[in-house]
């Protein structure tokens, strides 16, 4: 079994590493720093903008979910309104935890709309999630109830609802639906997700 919340932890742990060493780099341009740990700072830097690491939160509906997560931009792709968004994601919610894997293809429509300065775009691409549910409540169980009368004892039995019946970690695939719009490096977006864990995100991020 797959513990999601230490992989969570990981995870998080990485990408805090890599937003405290871009923002190091930032402030020690131009500053009296050795050559070298000038050059490695400017390195990340420039990793970090050439692939267009962003971030992005949000909500997960069905089930309800608190997202949030990381990704990557490559591009462009034949046409400078292709690219390519690969990224990761996690999930919180009352009884799910799950982790994420997207490989996303976005195309970018081309001018803005109005003068908000909005670019629209849609996407698409697979899913790969491992989720966990914390207790499940759909399973019943027999309970057996005896009720002593003077000298007569009853027996009733019902189905009673298991509040706490720990499962293993899943494993499912599934297809992403994606339209949003950005401006800067700011973007709004809906995901759907064709027999994924969480069909609906809502989300919003930034890329760097």
């Amino acid at each position: 079994m797959i513990k999601l919340p230490h992989l969570v932890g990981t995870v998080v742990s990485a990408l805090t590493l890599l937003v405290a060493t871009a923002a190091m780099a930032q402030s020690q341009r131009g500053s009296n720093v050795p050559a070298g740990v000038q050059s490695t700072a400017n390195d990340v830097e420039e990793t970090v903008h050439r692939f267009r690491l962003g971030g992005e939160a949000g909500v997960g509906l069905d089930p309800e979910l608190i997202m949030f997560g990381a990704h990557g931009s490559f591009g462009p792709i034949f046409t400078p309104r292709v690219s390519f968004r690969p990224g990761i994601e996690f999930g919180l919610g009352e009884l799910t935890t799950l982790f994420g894997i997207n490989l996303d293809v976005l195309y970018t429509f081309p001018g803005a709309t109005g003068r908000s300065g909005w670019r629209p775009y849609i996407g698409a691409g697979p899913n790969f999630t491992l989720s966990h549910q914390g207790f499940d409540t759909d399973q019943t169980d027999k309970v057996t109830t005896e009720t002593t009368t003077g000298t007569t004892t009853a027996t009733t039995t019902t189905d009673a609802r298991s509040r706490f019946n720990f499962s293993d970690t899943d494993f499912s695939s599934g297809f992403n639906f994606i339209a949003g719009a950005r401006r800067g490096g700011t973007f709004l977006e809906m995901k759907a997700t064709a027999y994924g864990v969480s069909n609906i995100r809502l989300l919003a991020g930034f890329n760097f």
